[in-house]
């Protein structure tokens, strides 16, 4: 948490930047001189925000310090435009957001739908006529209620927390599966359209908990986007469960970084190609960089 401090020298008033640092029982402070003079509050979050990206710009493993000025400058950004919207406009803004996520990543994972279908569904409250599945009804509405479930979560990231996200998915789409984890099901999976292959029902139990593990120790020491994104291509890898792992890993991306106060990243079916050429560099080569790096590209292009 940055904060401002006042202190005076020999009777004049002087304004500093204060950041306090925890590290295990001992308490640290940063500091940064920012003048004789309090700067305007639009300013003054700049100078935090300034602060911020120099105290962790070296501790980050795939981002550059231009990157997090970049990433930084997007938030401070998206928070002063929420800052300036009513409730309603806020609710509209979301709404408009999970419209097109739940089409983007619903597509993304197969299912068969159109942006109008989308829109009918969860804005009005509408079948369309010409819908072809009640199934895909069924996919969209549970989708809507998944990005809602990861704005509400306060909890940590853990197997219960994926397990009910995965439930929330599938339930009434296809119980048997819903909320269970391939090693429970005993069960492998096979992907399309690529010569890597997920770790095997027997391994999973295994490679899930080393995943939590690496996220529990390793996690603080990445920014939260380049965390969001580890996340998002660790899971996708594993496959933890028989289907909808896409819509999952990129659900908990943004959970991530919706917790964090950054804006939420879609990934648009239009983008599938690159979106899988950045999987294919991790799950063939071991390159986590290139996926970082396309989901920073995304979030930077996002409106």
């Amino acid at each position: 948490m940055v904060y401002v401090e006042k202190y005076k020298v020999k009777g004049k008033t002087y304004f500093k930047l204060v950041h306090t640092i925890r590290k295990g029982n001992i308490i640290l402070h940063k500091r940064k001189y920012i003048g004789r003079t309090l700067p305007s509050k639009q300013r003054l979050e700049q100078l935090k925000s300034g602060f911020l990206r120099q105290l962790h710009s070296q501790k980050y493993k795939h981002l550059s310090s231009k990157d997090v000025e970049d990433i930084e400058d997007k938030k401070f950004n998206y928070k002063k435009e929420l800052k300036s919207l009513s409730s309603i406009e806020k609710k509209k803004k979301l709404k408009e957001f999970i419209i097109r996520f739940t089409y983007d990543s619903s597509k993304l994972a197969g299912v068969a739908i159109t942006l109008r279908q989308t829109s009918l569904i969860l804005k009005e409250g509408i079948i369309p006529r010409d819908i072809k599945s009640l199934r895909a009804v069924k996919e969209i509405e549970n989708h809507e209620k998944g990005v809602i479930a990861i704005t509400k979560y306060k909890g940590n990231l853990d197997v219960n927390f994926i397990k009910k996200l995965h439930l929330i998915l599938f339930s009434g789409v296809e119980d048997s599966i819903a909320g269970k984890l391939r090693y429970e099901l005993k069960r492998d999976v096979k992907l399309a359209g690529t010569v890597y292959v997920p770790p095997k029902w027997h391994e999973l139990r295994k490679e899930l908990s080393n995943f939590f593990k690496w996220y529990n120790v390793e996690s603080k020491k990445f920014h939260p986007l380049e965390l969001a994104a580890l996340i998002h291509l660790k899971l996708i890898s594993l496959q933890p469960f028989v289907d909808g792992n896409s819509r999952l890993s990129r659900l908990l991306m943004n959970w991530i970084l919706w917790k964090r106060g950054y804006p939420a990243i879609n990934i648009p079916i239009e983008d599938l190609e690159n979106y899988y050429n950045a999987l294919d560099k991790y799950q063939i080569e071991k390159d986590e960089k290139a996926f970082i790096d396309y989901i920073k590209r995304v979030y930077l292009k996002s409106k």
